[in-house]
């Protein structure tokens, strides 16, 4: 893919349009952090007021990007932890599943702490596993091979004693 300042604009306002996070190709940090260089560059090779103009807009999009999708990645990992859900995340790149899966955590973590009940655990699991019900008679699952979750640390335990998950936190 090529990225250009268009395409940027274009990612821009389809950020702002949208509650959702929306997709991205996979490499488009990769792609817009050398667009970026390559016009710093340019700007500080010459003294074109358009190269330098282009640029700081550039950089101002860039930076907005960031900001909304991190906002979007936050509001769902606090709702999910008020929730006890899961939202998928097929939009996100990694540092944006990093930052979901830390946000909901510490939520999680914080209303534990408060409520007296269980946190939220993540595992990975080991061996696909069909729809389980937990002690809290909710349904978890079904579940692949390699997928990783969070669960309550009681349906987590019994996963992991079962040899069917491990704890990855």
């Amino acid at each position: 893919m090529v990225l250009d300042f268009e395409r940027v604009k274009d990612v821009h306002l389809s950020e702002k349009n949208s509650t959702d996070l929306t997709p991205l190709p996979p490499d488009f940090y990769p792609l817009l952090q050398t667009l970026l260089e390559d016009l710093k560059r340019r700007t500080s090779a010459s003294l074109d007021p358009q190269t330098l103009y282009t640029y700081q807009n550039l950089l101002h999009l860039s930076k907005e990007i960031v900001f909304i999708r991190s906002q979007k990645v936050v509001k769902m990992a606090i709702a999910d932890a008020y929730r006890g859900a899961e939202t998928p995340l097929e939009n996100a790149v990694d540092w944006e599943r990093e930052l979901y899966y830390t946000v909901k955590r510490y939520v999680s973590r914080a209303i534990a702490k408060l409520t007296g009940e269980d946190y939220l655990v993540r595992v990975r699991f080991l061996t696909d596993t069909p729809i389980i019900v937990g002690p809290d008679l909710k349904e978890y699952g079904p579940f692949r091979a390699g997928e990783e979750v969070p669960l309550p640390r009681e349906v987590a335990d019994l996963l992991v004693r079962d040899g069917k998950a491990e704890v990855i936190e």
